[in-house]
Parts: C-alpha cells; structure tokens; sequence
C-alpha cells in the first residue's frame, strides 16, 4: 500500500476528488482518501507513477508527499537539473490552479521556483469562481426551497428575508479559509518556492523584471518560465457600454446588494 499525505483538503468533497484523479491514473486498483487525517492510501500496481498520483493531487490545488519510507519507484529518476546537474530555476507567472501544479512539481523535482502574482494568491477559482459562485447558489437554492418545495403541503412556505452583506460576509469568509489552506497556506510551507507580489515584465529570454506592488522592482533571472496568467471577462464592444455601469461574473458576486 502506498501512503500519501495530502495537505489542503477541507471536507468530504475534497477528498471524493482526489480520490477520484487518483483511480484514474494506469495501474492504480483503489484509492481510500480521509481529509479528517489528511491521507491517501492507495493500492497500485508496482509500476504505477508515484510522480503521477502527485501531480493529479496539486492538479487540484493540494499538496501530496509521500509518507516516510514509502517507495517512488515509476519516477524514473527525473530531476529538475540543467545539463550541468545544476537545479533549474524556474519562474512562473501566476498563481492560479495550473500554476500551482506546476510550481509545487518543480520544487519537488529540485528546482527552484520564483512565483510571481499581481493580484490575489489563487487565480479564479477559489477567488471569484468556482468558489463564491457555488455558495452564492447555493444560498439562492436554499431561499427558494423556503418559499417553494415539494413539501409545501405540510410545511407553512415563507417569503425569506434576505440580508445580502450577511451572506457575503460569510461567502467572503470561506473564499478566505480555502485561499489560505490550497493556496497561501502550501506556499509558505514550500521553501523552494519564493513568492513575489507584482506585475512581471520580460526583460530578455532569460529574465524578468517584477514591478513589486509595494513599490521598486526586482530582477528575476531564470531557467524556464512558464506563463499561466488565466484569462479575463471579455467585454464585447457595444456603443456606450463603457459608459455605462455593467456587471461581469466578478462584480455580481461581491455585490453587497441585489439588483
């Protein structure tokens, strides 16, 4: 049995996925995944990719780790080294899903790793995704059971009271605690993984400039960069639209008060 620990998981439906990314990987017969014990076990052929199983987990935005004394054969050796056998360094711009993975994979092959975010740790989904999107729904879900269900024969229905800062404050609050505990929470605890806040300029093929949001700028030389910088709300050309207040997805779930 193989033994991984997975840190970031904060309820049941964290630990189905990765559960489920990690049956899905050729060899691996069952996966068993506790986020009360922050554990993975799983029961895998002998040349299943241990490399594999923790990439599918940082995939989801958690950091995996062999427990001590448990094998990583199927890794073939892979380092993230030049041709010198010296570490890679390696900048990635972004902090979202994708660049997480990639950034948490480097520094556990030994590279090491220069993460450059302007905004808020955690790209879109945590923050103005996946998310808020999710509890904003589900709260619209549980207002109109309370006036409107299948069961209204014998429960009295009501017209709820909605206090929209309420429910935003909590949304709000939870964004928060998984940003910390799939984002900010697993790089500070990565060594090999230095954080920059600031907007990153190429200077040359080997080289960054990041205007750092506190003020000055830093240099970055690098190795490899990888740019996984996700997208934005396209906003069609419409006469006078910009003149106009307008929502995308991003304002409509910070709104404080409803349209």
């Amino acid at each position: 049995m193989i033994e991984i620990t997975v840190d970031g998981m904060t309820c049941t439906s964290c630990a189905t996925h990765v559960k489920d990314v990690l049956e899905k990987i050729s060899g691996v017969k069952t996966a068993s995944v506790s986020y009360l014990e922050s554990r993975a076990q799983v029961i895998a052929d002998a040349g299943a990719s241990r490399d594999q199983m923790l990439a599918a987990i940082a995939a989801l935005g958690y950091r995996g780790a062999f427990e001590k004394g448990a094998s990583k054969r199927g890794s073939g050796g892979m380092t993230a080294t030049d041709r010198n056998g010296s570490h890679l360094h390696i900048a990635v711009i972004g902090s979202g899903g994708g660049a997480m993975a990639a950034a948490l994979k480097a520094a556990e092959l030994g590279a090491q790793v220069t993460l450059i975010e302007r905004g808020t740790i955690g790209g879109t989904c945590v923050n103005v995704g996946c998310v808020p999107s999710k509890i904003f729904i589900r709260a619209a879900h549980i207002a109109h059971l309370r006036q409107c269900s299948p069961f209204d024969g014998g429960i009295t229905a009501s017209v709820p009271v909605i206090d929209r800062p309420a429910l935003l404050a909590q949304q709000q609050a939870r964004v928060e605690e998984l940003r910390h505990a799939k984002y900010e929470g697993i790089l500070d605890g990565t060594p090999a993984i230095t954080v920059l806040h600031g907007e990153a300029l190429f200077k040359d093929g080997q080289s960054l400039i990041v205007r750092m949001n506190d003020g000055g700028e830093r240099a970055v030389a690098f190795d490899r960069c990888l740019i996984a910088t996700g997208a934005s709300a396209a906003v069609p050309s419409i006469t006078g639209l910009k003149d106009a207040p307008y929502w995308t997805s991003t304002e409509a779930l910070v709104s404080d008060t409803i349209p």
